[in-house]
């Protein structure tokens, strides 16, 4: 199980040198003591000592009877003959009126024994009484869950499993990253996908810190999850996440596919968000609709130029079948776009001299079409300028495009930052202007020797 080793191996035999330590007789008799683990980092036991040895102990009782019978099995636990210990257990565990701090040591001399000698459902069995009975100091508790959970991973009883592994995670607050993602895999398992959805959230949040990327798979099972709870807002946001980290076409288009959804196919927030992945070289889109939306929407918008690279983008990738309707719906974009490219020069001059940047953005927008970037940056800035332009995140987003087009990163960064701000809180736009400047900082050369 993923996870169980990276704390379990090689631990449990320091976790049973802790328990010993703990628990044993030589806590309280030096003569009952077994020589702990070295990594357990304690002091070397004085079988020799009979002055330690009649000295008592706070908090620990044996009756003499008890000390009699276990003096000669702390001998064979001392030169571990592990066999001869299990046979001699159950007539220490027979005698009368066992305390708790004996019925204790007899499971500590049990638990040490079943590890050695590789009994594994024995040794189980002890870790399950350890917790149950509350022997287990605060730093075995997670070890020991941890190895149940294992060990009910093993038989396929995933209840088990999940609970032993959850009461890992409780007392593990230095969990990392991939033990949280096996609880969350394990709650996914259970069908308890809020859970899931919960902590493959935390093991992103812990393997993103000091700059790490979270791996790719953790945010494709919360995919799973919102869809199985039906709650595309956290499906956006996640979503939103993973494409600024591992851009692709399928995760754009269910991101456009929820904007569709949200803002019931509003043109301007549809018209960004599908230029934001066909322009994107790591995305696109995967459905032919998909496509077939983008240049839908950039002809109405008045921007032919954008549904005709969409597309050839849709065609290049081997989405757009090349043929029939399609290649005349090319064909007629382009068409569109020599028409626009003749007007364009007296509709800037017309603009120009209007007092209202709006006239200015929309003639950009033509020159964005036209492929002409920089005009379009001279365009819309002038509009900017001016004032009086009614959606400055959808004139700024554009900007943005266009200064990227050009490899003007800086510029295209400050365009989009002034998108988000225009757009303001949590609206679309805002989301779309946060995921062009993720496009951005991966553009960005990484600083030299860095």
């Amino acid at each position: 199980m993923k996870g169980h080793n990276s704390r379990v191996c090689g631990a449990l035999a320091a976790v049973v040198g802790a328990l010993l330590a703990v628990a044993a007789p030589g806590t309280a008799l030096a003569q009952y003591q077994s020589p702990p683990p070295s990594s357990a980092k304690m002091p070397a036991p004085q079988p020799d000592s009979k002055k330690k040895a009649e000295e008592p102990v706070t908090g620990a009782e044996f009756s003499k009877e008890f000390r009699k019978q276990a003096s000669k099995v702390q001998k064979l636990v001392t030169d571990a003959k592990w066999a001869e210990v299990l046979a001699a257990l159950p007539a220490l565990e027979a005698l009368p009126s066992l305390n708790k701090d004996e019925i204790k040591v007899l499971a500590t001399w049990r638990l040490q024994a079943t590890q050695a000698t590789g009994d594994t459902e024995a040794f189980i069995a002890v870790l399950e009484l350890f917790l149950k009975e509350g022997y287990a100091t605060p730093e075995q508790i997670g070890p020991m869950n941890q190895q149940l959970a294992a060990n009910y991973n093993a038989k396929k009883d995933r209840v088990k499993t999940l609970q032993h592994y959850r009461l890992f995670i409780d007392a593990t607050p230095d969990a990392d990253a991939n033990e949280l993602e096996t609880l969350g895999r394990l709650y996914l398992q259970n069908a308890n996908y809020a859970e899931a959805a919960q902590w493959l959230g935390k093991a992103i949040d812990v393997g993103g810190r000091g700059g790490a990327v979270p791996p790719e798979p953790l945010f494709q099972l919360r995919d799973k999850c919102f869809v199985e709870l039906k709650d595309p807002q956290q499906r956006l946001d996640n979503l939103e996440a993973l494409v600024k980290l591992y851009p692709n076409k399928e995760y754009y288009s269910r991101i456009v596919a929820i904007y569709q959804t949200g803002t019931r196919d509003e043109r301007v927030v549809m018209l960004n968000a599908y230029r934001l992945a066909v322009t994107d070289p790591q995305g696109g889109l995967a459905t032919v609709g998909g496509y077939l939306g983008y240049a839908d929407t950039a002809l109405v918008a008045g921007s032919p130029g954008e549904a005709a690279r969409g597309l050839e983008r849709g065609m290049k990738d081997g989405v757009v079948p090349s043929v029939g309707s399609n290649q005349v719906a090319l064909q007629d974009a382009k068409a569109a776009v020599v028409v626009d490219r003749k007007n364009l020069p007296a509709d800037s001059a017309a603009a120009a001299k209007n007092p209202k940047g709006e006239f200015d953005v929309k003639v950009g927008l033509g020159y964005y079409s036209a492929g002409d970037y920089e005009k379009t940056i001279e365009v819309v800035q002038r509009g900017i300028a001016k004032g009086g332009v009614g959606r400055l995140d959808d004139a700024n987003l554009l900007l943005g495009a266009a200064l990227l087009e050009l490899g003007r990163r800086d510029e295209a960064r400050a365009a989009f930052q002034a998108a988000a701000v225009a757009a303001g809180g949590n609206t679309h736009m805002a989301r779309i202007a946060g995921m062009w400047l993720a496009r951005v900082e991966r553009m960005t050369p990484a600083p030299a020797g860095g």
